[in-house]
């Protein structure tokens, strides 16, 4: 490629002139009667009048020479162009994959927060299950307090009985406390009594004891021994009739006296 400013070759793929710096790109919009924008400030700019450098004539040579630059100018430009389109093409790639992983962040977060919440709602029954089942119990326990104070008030009425029996025994111990302690001086006077009798018995024993000769000889006189009075009735008694005076008598044994006619008295039996 040539210079069209000093006719040096320049290498290809080069926008500038080695030789007298000449920048091909802008040379080259400059002939096709385009200008680059200016790069976007604050303040609006004035439009830069595009200078246009009238042909000069060329022979044949250069013309051909000129025909070849312009069109490869061209095509660096169009170039330049497409690169420049592919370039906001994958910028706008790059940002559209980013959304889209973006929103693939916020869907698998989503995702997330609902299994969460899928979870946290099975937490939620779980509960409310647990919940019902403690007010059951709690029913059940409130029934059975119901029931316990019924059988306190129960227990109550049975002790107040009880304390009214206790106090009914109480009073009866007391009379019975009270008997038993007559009794027992009623018993002491008793053995009191019992061994005076005891000792009045052992006196009578010692009196029998010694009149029991006595006996012996009344027993004898009352079986075989007989009175006769001289009354002249012709009877005779025991010592104890009524009809015997034991003023005048004969003694005679019963023998005896029934041998000498006499007869037994009617009343005492002899």
């Amino acid at each position: 490629m040539t210079c069209i400013k000093c006719g040096k070759e320049i290498p290809e793929g080069e926008l500038f002139c080695a030789s007298c710096s000449l920048n091909l790109q802008t040379e080259a919009e400059e002939r096709l009667g385009t200008v680059r924008p200016p790069a976007p400030s604050g303040r609006m700019q004035k439009p830069v009048p595009v200078r246009r450098t009238p042909p000069q004539p060329m022979g044949p040579q250069v013309q051909a020479n000129g025909g070849k630059r312009g069109l490869k100018t061209a095509l660096v430009v169009v170039s330049l162009l497409l690169a420049a389109s592919l370039g906001f093409l994958a910028w706008q790639y790059g940002n559209i994959l980013v959304e889209k992983n973006r929103l693939r962040t916020q869907e698998n977060n989503l995702l997330v927060r609902a299994e969460e919440a899928d979870a946290m709602q099975q937490q939620i029954d779980d509960l409310t299950q647990e919940l019902d089942d403690a007010e059951q119990l709690l029913a059940a326990r409130a029934e059975n307090i119901q029931q316990l104070e019924k059988q306190l008030s129960g227990s109550q009425s049975s002790q107040n009985q009880s304390e009214y029996d206790l106090s009914t025994a109480q009073g009866q111990l007391d009379q019975l406390t009270e008997e038993n302690r007559q009794l027992l001086t009623m018993t002491e006077e008793l053995e009191e009594q019992v061994e005076a009798l005891e000792a009045e018995k052992k006196t009578l024993e010692e009196a029998l004891l010694a009149t029991k000769p006595y006996v012996e000889k009344a027993n004898f006189m009352d079986d075989y021994v007989v009175f006769v009075e001289d009354d002249g009735t012709g009877l005779y008694h025991s010592y104890d009739c009524e009809h015997f005076t034991k003023s005048k008598f004969w003694a005679y044994s019963r023998r005896l006296a029934e041998a000498n006619g006499y007869h037994p008295c009617p009343l005492c039996g002899n």
